[in-house]
Order: C-alpha cells, then structure tokens, then sequence
C-alpha cells in the first residue's frame, strides 16, 4: 500500500479516536511544510518532460480541475441538497487539483507509464491556481449569491502567470547567486548547503508578501521554474 494512503488513514484515525488538535495558522503551514515539498518536487521534475507536454499538462491544471471541481460539487449538492451548490463547489475546489506529493507516493508502488506519471506529476505541479480560484469564488458565492466571471478569470489570470514570473525571476537571481559566490572561489559546502535549504522560504515569502498572492498557487509555479534551473547548482552540493 502507498505510503500516502498508509499516511492519510493513520493521520483519520488519530484525529477521530485519539481527537488529537494541533492549531497551525495557514500561512506557517503553508512556508513549513506546502514550500519545501513542493520545492523538491519541481526540482526532480524532468523539465523536458514538463515542456514535451505542455499542452496537455496545461489542460489537465485547468480545464480538467474546473470540470471536476463542478461535478463533484453537484454531486455533492445531489446527495446532501442542504449543502447549497456554491458551497458543495467550494468545497470539491479542495478536493479537484492532485497533489504532486501523493502522486509521487502512489507512483512508488504502482506500475504506471512514464507519459502517464509525467502527465500527472506535472499537472499536480501547477494546478493549484485552479483549486484556489475555484475555493475562493465559490465562497464568495455562497455568502452574497452573486459571481463575477470577470474578477474571477482575472484572478487566474494573475495568481498563474505572475506567480510563475516571480518564481522564475527569484530563482534565476538566487541561482545567480550561487554561481557568483562559487566563481569567487567561495564553495564551502556547509553555505551552499544552508543556501539552498532557505531557497524555498525565502521565495515564498517574497512572493506571498510582493505579489499578494495566495501561498500555494505561485508556489507551485514556482516549484516548476526551478527544474529548468536545478543543474546550476554549484558542484560542490550535488555530491
């Protein structure tokens, strides 16, 4: 059995059973734990891969989070009609985008196809802009009872593309950084190592608090930029 699942059910029972609580505010989880996985993530993501299936990656991220974010929600609203669909859609926005960590885990023990585990490790990548937008109009549609189409492709728009931007243009200058100090003869392991161990918090952060956008979605893209730029790492911490 995946790790993930092993992990997913053992984490159910102690909350149920045992009614264990551990109160994290959602930023700290999300710079503790959410940036670091996914920063390893992209950077073991073959960035070839990545761009060999762009196309149907992009799609899978957006096109097909939406459509199962709206057919969970209605399924959702079917089975339990106190649930009004705009909160049923809020709620299936959570459940839509797959996550790139459990993909990696269930890939680990299940025989699947390069093209295949590429498509999906890639799509879990980038597809959290979706998720969020997804979560965030249908709140807001469920409180007021009105939606702004306009706002909300806006809003994809935005979180997508200048959370990928940003990302990029941080990781080329920490990158640049890195090569600087190694040309200037300045490769003690123990800096390179402590250098790319804050990479992932420092880019969130930078991020999250410059761009206003929300945690995970820029992080993602951010988490796909890195792969192309993984190699510049100064040889003296890829041993």
């Amino acid at each position: 059995m995946p790790d993930a699942i092993i992990q997913i059910v053992l984490g159910l029972i102690i909350a149920l059973v045992i009614n264990v609580q551990v109160p994290v505010a959602t930023d700290w989880f999300m710079l503790l734990f959410i940036a670091p996985l996914l920063y390893n993530d992209g950077r073991h993501f073959s960035h070839r891969a990545l761009w060999a299936l762009r196309g149907q990656i992009v799609s899978n991220a957006v096109v097909l989070v939406f459509a199962t974010m709206f057919l969970i929600g209605l399924l959702i609203h079917i089975l339990v009609p106190p649930i009004p669909l705009a909160a049923a859609v809020a709620l299936a926005a959570l459940l839509a985008p797959t996550d790139a960590i459990a993909v990696e885990g269930i890939a680990e023990h299940l025989p699947m196809p390069k093209k295949v585990l590429h498509l999906v490790a890639g799509e879990s990548l980038i597809n959290d802009a979706s998720g969020l937008i997804g979560f965030k109009y249908g709140i807001a549609v469920a409180l007021t009872g009105e939606f702004a189409a306009g706002h909300a492709a806006l809003d994809f728009l935005y979180v997508s593309l200048v959370g990928a931007l940003a990302g990029a243009v941080l990781m080329g200058i920490i990158n640049w950084v890195r090569k600087l100090l190694f040309s200037q003869g300045i490769g003690d392991v123990t800096l390179h190592t402590v250098l790319q161990l804050i990479t992932p918090f420092i880019i969130y952060l930078l991020v999250d608090e410059a761009c206003t956008l929300p945690g995970s979605s820029p992080w993602s893209s951010r988490g796909c930029s890195v792969t192309a730029d993984a190699t510049t790492t100064a040889p003296c911490c890829r041993n």
